[in-house]
């Protein structure tokens, strides 16, 4: 059945939010005199009126650029894979950071901070983190399997144990790391773009979008998932390796994501259930819309904290947190008077 107009308008506002939010994200700052018309006009090719225009194109170019870039590639995983996770577990508070997936990354990015590896190569933070998501994704449905026939309340269970698993390897390696290095292994740990460039967004780019290019050419597994296994596999659906193949897709994308920004909470949560209430369960317009809502989201999120406090630079994870914590509390209210 065609998407009904309405749909497709909002769908198309959802195609303007990232744009919208991009500009918002590269013009505010404040850094070295800079105003938002100075960076819009460096944007555009022009030249400053207000401050040098060499040191008003590099700040554009090589400081914000690549942070809202990341950010919009990473909001859009997080909130495209969240939108699947929830329609293949059948869980309205499932999110990638219940799999496990945050934790496994962060063990990696502190084992590269601790082991000394961040110190002489930088990337290796971003790779290893990736690595970690991806071996935490993969311990889940191992050990899930043991039990027998993985349900989606096992494989939820198993994600939570897995991730705790990895954040109390996560406070060990702490205890380890010197005292010069805390402050950035937090930052990390809170989800941030701060000091990122180009080089992460190449990083982050195929993974990303990768796995959200894999996550809509399942829609109609996905949307089978929906309603229930006795469905899915009326359809003709081979439940097991359609949720594995889902799972693989959602570890490329937000595993790619937490892999260069940390792991940002609640994106995965909050913008699905808010998109899915403009544009309805349908895969085939759900998961587009969640990952342009969710760009747009992140970036906003981090322009707020830039203009909340200029004296520091407060980690977008932090904002989040803040946001996601009370939405999450009503959900859980009105998924337990369900």
């Amino acid at each position: 059945m065609a998407p009904r107009p309405r749909v497709l308008l909002v769908v198309a506002a959802f195609a303007g939010l990232p744009f919208a939010a991009a500009m918002v994200g590269l013009a505010v700052g404040g850094a070295a005199g800079i105003t938002p018309l100075d960076a819009l006009r460096t944007l555009v090719g022009l030249d400053a009126r207000t401050a040098d225009p060499a040191l008003v194109e590099t700040i554009v170019w090589q400081i914000r650029a690549p942070r809202v870039v990341l950010l919009l590639l990473a909001g859009a995983a997080l909130a495209g894979s969240g939108a699947a996770l929830q329609a293949c577990l059948e869980n309205p508070l499932a999110a990638p950071s219940l799999l496990g997936l945050s934790s496994g990354a962060s063990l990696g990015a502190v084992t590269a901070y601790v082991s000394g590896l961040a110190l002489t190569r930088p990337l290796t933070v971003p790779a290893l983190a990736f690595v970690g998501a991806l071996a935490a994704l993969c311990a889940v449905y191992a050990i899930a399997w043991s039990a027998g026939r993985p349900t989606p309340g096992a494989l939820l269970l198993t994600g939570v144990a897995v991730g705790s698993l990895c954040s109390s390897l996560v406070s060990v390696l702490l205890l380890a790391a010197g005292s010069h290095r805390i402050h950035e292994i937090f930052a990390w740990l809170l989800g941030s773009a701060e000091g990122r460039t180009w080089q992460h967004v190449r990083l982050a780019l195929a993974p990303v979008c990768l796995g959200l290019a894999l996550l809509f050419v399942a829609r109609r597994v996905i949307d089978a998932l929906a309603l229930g296994e006795e469905h899915a596999i009326g359809s003709g659906v081979d439940v097991l390796r359609a949720r594995a193949g889902v799972f693989a897709a959602i570890a490329l994308a937000s595993g790619g994501a937490v892999s260069v920004v940390g792991p940002i909470a609640f994106v995965g949560l909050m913008v699905p259930h808010a998109v899915r209430g403009l544009v309805g369960a349908p895969a085939r317009v759900l998961l587009p819309a969640s990952a342009l809502g969710g760009a747009g989201f992140l970036v906003l999120c981090d322009a707020l904290a830039r203009v909340a406090s200029r004296s520091v630079d407060v980690p977008v994870g932090v904002v989040t947190a803040l946001a996601g914590v009370p939405f999450f509390l009503v959900l859980l209210h009105r998924s337990r008077r369900t």
